[in-house]
């Protein structure tokens, strides 16, 4: 008996958000049930049930509290919506917590992840340090490369500032928390971490990432997990270049997940 399967449509979002609605073929049943839309994703007929978890929510709340000021004025509690990212970090440290090895950040700002990471593991109780790496003021202009977008850069530095007791304040219940402040690589070697566990790189600049992943590279445990915040963004090419290139020379290769983030496993 044959099954009259209608044809539905898919849609593809492009630059400047242009939907192109493309005619779909037999057995390609789509229909538009938004979970989420947000962070430049639009996402829909999946099960994110990380959005009706309390543990889970408690955590992304504790990070938007934390006094920054990207996409949103300065002094605003308005919530930017990244919450998709902020799991992809909470998943990745709940996977490191089994490991030996202590936890690094670099490029912390008030601490939107590493906070979340706190709140969501119950941080204090497992035994570990976190090493949280940053200017506390922004990116260094000096070290964007000839190849950078300069406007991207300037575009990007309006939503960081000097934040340093903002942070210290966030971070001061938590006596497994380190505060490194200066510019990535020059502090790398002020402190004694022999061990990783997870690795968060987000520093919107290829040079000092660079530098973060050949340094803390040899110090991850097996099973490690890395995460690279600007990996995939439009922009952030010489960016995702880079890393690329670090990893096929360790023979690693990285996940890319359309939060536009970077994973990476050290396997051994």
């Amino acid at each position: 008996m044959e099954i009259d399967v209608p044809k539905f449509e898919t849609c593809f979002f492009l630059d400047g958000g242009l939907e192109l609605h493309v005619p779909g073929g037999q057995g390609t049943p789509y229909v538009e049930q938004p979970a989420y839309r947000a962070d430049h994703l639009k996402i829909s007929n999946k099960h994110l049930s990380f959005l009706h978890d309390p543990r889970f929510l408690a955590a992304y709340r504790r990070g938007m509290q934390s006094g920054h000021h990207i996409l949103r004025p300065e002094g605003s509690d308005d919530d930017i919506h990244i919450e998709y990212r902020v799991y992809v970090c909470c998943w990745a440290a709940a996977t490191a917590a089994k490991l030996p090895g202590d936890f690094v950040e670099c490029g912390v700002n008030t601490g939107i992840y590493a906070l979340a990471i706190y709140d969501y593991l119950s941080f204090e109780s497992l035994g570990k340090r976190f090493f949280l790496f940053d200017t506390f003021c922004g990116p260094p202009a000096a070290q964007r490369l000839p190849t950078e977008s300069a406007a991207l850069f300037e575009h990007q530095r309006q939503f960081y500032s000097e934040c340093y007791d903002v942070a210290r304040r966030n971070f001061a219940p938590y006596p497994s928390a380190t505060l490194v402040r200066g510019v990535v690589p020059d502090t790398l070697a002020s402190v004694d971490v022999e061990a990783v566990a997870y690795l968060s790189i987000d520093m919107n600049l290829t040079y000092p990432e660079r530098e973060a992943i050949r340094h803390f590279w040899p110090k991850l445990v097996p099973g490690a997990v890395v995460l690279l915040d600007d990996y995939a963004w439009q922009g952030h090419d010489e960016q995702r270049k880079a890393h690329d290139a670090f990893a096929a020379s360790v023979g690693h290769p990285i996940l890319t997940l359309p939060t536009g983030q970077g994973l990476l496993i050290k396997s051994r």
